[in-house]
């Protein structure tokens, strides 16, 4: 069974490196694959900075809105 994970974040420079590794710390049964997709929505604070250290890991996929959607989207 697969897993994908989606994160939607906002200006959470001072804890996205948690999240992600909480996340990643996860231990489930029968889960094969942790996907993460990490949606921003614009943020303004640095948090695209940190996420740009992530890019190329395989198992998180990050989308940067082009302006503030607002929550849900």
């Amino acid at each position: 069974m697969n897993l994908s994970v989606i994160i939607p974040v906002f200006n959470e420079k001072a804890t996205i490196d948690e999240i992600i590794s909480r996340v990643r710390s996860v231990q489930l049964e029968g889960i094969e694959l942790k996907e993460i997709i990490i949606v921003d929505d614009d943020s303004t604070d640095g948090t695209r900075d940190v996420l740009d250290f992530y890019k190329d890991e395989n198992e998180i996929t990050i989308f940067l809105q082009t302006y503030n959607k607002g929550k849900g989207a």
